[in-house]
C-alpha cells in the first residue's frame, strides 16, 4: 500500500468518524442489554458506560502510537518498531482476529434473521448475498467505503425514535438502587460489552488515510466511540426501565420485544423495520472488518492490492459462519473475542508504543 494510493485514497474526519460510528454499531444493538444484565443485572448499563471509558484509553493509546507515523499503517511502521518476523507475526494475529469478528457478526445476523422474520430460509442464501454485497464495496479503495458509511448513517434516526416511542412506558424504579450489583459484576458486565463496542483499533489503519492535522482524528475516533457509548448506554436504559429484572433474564433480543410491543395503528409490525435498520448497522460492521483483514493479508503476502485477499476471505467466511450460526457456537466465539479483544485494543499497542518511545522510533528516523 504505497504513498500514491494513500494519497488518492484519503478519507475527511467526518467520513473517518462515521466509518469509526458503522464499526461500533452492529449485533450489540438488539443483543447488548441482555448481555450485560448477565453479569451485572439492573447496573447493566453501568458496565456500558465502564466500557466506553476503557474504549476511550485505548484510543488514546493507539492515537500516540500513531502519532509517531502519521504517514504510515499499522502494517507499514511495524517493522520500525520490532522488526520484520514479529510485525508478521502482529499483523497476522490482527488479520486472524479481524476476520473471526466478521465470522461472528455474520453468524449472529444470520441467526437473528432465522428466528425473527426468515425461519425457513437457509442461512447460506444471506450468507451468500451480504458477503457478495460486502465484497462489491471493500475492493474498492477506502474513500468509496467511507462515502457509503456516511449515506448509510441517516439509519441510525430509526434507532433514536425507540427512546421517543418508549418514553411512556418505561419505570425508572426498576433501576434502583443504582450500583448494588458491586464493582465485581459490574466490571464483569463491561468485558461482555468490549465485543459490541469494538472497532477502535481500526485507527491504526485509518489514521494515515484521513486528512487530518493528528488531533482532528482523535477527535473522529474518540467521538464516534462516545457517540456509539451514548446510543447502547440509553438502550439499555430502556430495556432496563421496560421489564423487570427477572423479565429480562428471559428475553435475549430485548430491544426486538419492546418495540413489539408498540402499536402505531398504521403499522403492524414495526420490529420488521426496525431489522432492516439493524442489517444496515450489522452488514457495514461487518464491512469493515472485513476490509481490515484483507488488508492485513494483502500485507503478509506483499500484493500490491487487497482484491485477491477479499475474494478469498470471502470465499472461507461463508461456509464458517453459516456453521457457527447457532447460539452455542456464537456465545463461545462471542466470550472469546471478548477476552483477547483486551489484547488488541491494549496490550499490543501500548508494548509498541513503550518500544517505540525506549527506542526513540518516529517516522523518518529509520
Amino acid at each position: 500500500m504505497g504513498e500514491k494510493m494513500k494519497r488518492e485514497a484519503s478519507i475527511s474526519t467526518w467520513q473517518l468518524f462515521f466509518f469509526m460510528l458503522q464499526t461500533h454499531v452492529g449485533v450489540g444493538i438488539l443483543s447488548l442489554p441482555y448481555d450485560v444484565h448477565q453479569a451485572a443485572g439492573k447496573d447493566g448499563w453501568l458496565s456500558i458506560l465502564l466500557a466506553g471509558f476503557f474504549m476511550q484509553i485505548g484510543i488514546v493509546v493507539m492515537w500516540l502510537l500513531a502519532s509517531r507515523f502519521p504517514s504510515k499503517t499499522l502494517a507499514e511502521f511495524l517493522p520500525l518498531i520490532v522488526g520484520r518476523v514479529i510485525s508478521v507475526l502482529i499483523i497476522a494475529l490482527y488479520m486472524f482476529f479481524f476476520f473471526m469478528v466478521a465470522s461472528q457478526i455474520l453468524a449472529a445476523f444470520l441467526s437473528i434473521t432465522a428466528d425473527w422474520a426468515f425461519p425457513r430460509t437457509p442461512p447460506v442464501v444471506f450468507a451468500v448475498i451480504i458477503t457478495a454485497i460486502t465484497v462489491y464495496l471493500i475492493q474498492e479503495d477506502i474513500r468509496i467505503i467511507a462515502r457509503f458509511h456516511v449515506l448509510m448513517s441517516f439509519f441510525l434516526m430509526g434507532v433514536l425514535m425507540i427512546f421517543l416511542l418508549m418514553w411512556n412506558h418505561l419505570n425508572v424504579y426498576y433501576l434502583l438502587p443504582i450500583g448494588s450489583s458491586g464493582i465485581q459484576d459490574i466490571a464483569a458486565g463491561a468485558q461482555k460489552a468490549i465485543f459490541s463496542l469494538g472497532g477502535t483499533e481500526m485507527l491504526l489503519w485509518l489514521f494515515p488515510l484521513t486528512q487530518a492535522n493528528n488531533k482532528g482524528k482523535w477527535k473522529a475516533a474518540a467521538g464516534a466511540s462516545l457517540t456509539v457509548t451514548i446510543i447502547y448506554t440509553l438502550l439499555a436504559l430502556c430495556a432496563f426501565t421496560y421489564f423487570s429484572e427477572t423479565k429480562l433474564k428471559h428475553v435475549p433480543e430485548p430491544v426486538i420485544y419492546m418495540i413489539k410491543s408498540i402499536e402505531l395503528g398504521i403499522v403492524e409490525r414495526l420490529d420488521l423495520i426496525f431489522l432492516v435498520f439493524w442489517a444496515v448497522f450489522t452488514i457495514t460492521s461487518f464491512m469493515n472488518n472485513l476490509y481490515i483483514a484483507a488488508l492485513n493479508a494483502a500485507n503478509i503476502t506483499k500484493a500490491k492490492h487487497h482484491k485477491t485477499a477479499v475474494y478469498i476471505l470471502s470465499l472461507l467466511i461463508i461456509p464458517l459462519a453459516v456453521y457457527t450460526s447457532n447460539a452455542e457456537s456464537i456465545k463461545m466465539i462471542g466470550g472469546f473475542i471478548s477476552s483477547v479483544y483486551p489484547g488488541f485494543l491494549f496490550i499490543i499497542p501500548l508494548f509498541l508504543l513503550v518500544v517505540a518511545i525506549i527506542r526513540r522510533k518516529r517516522e523518518g528516523t529509520g
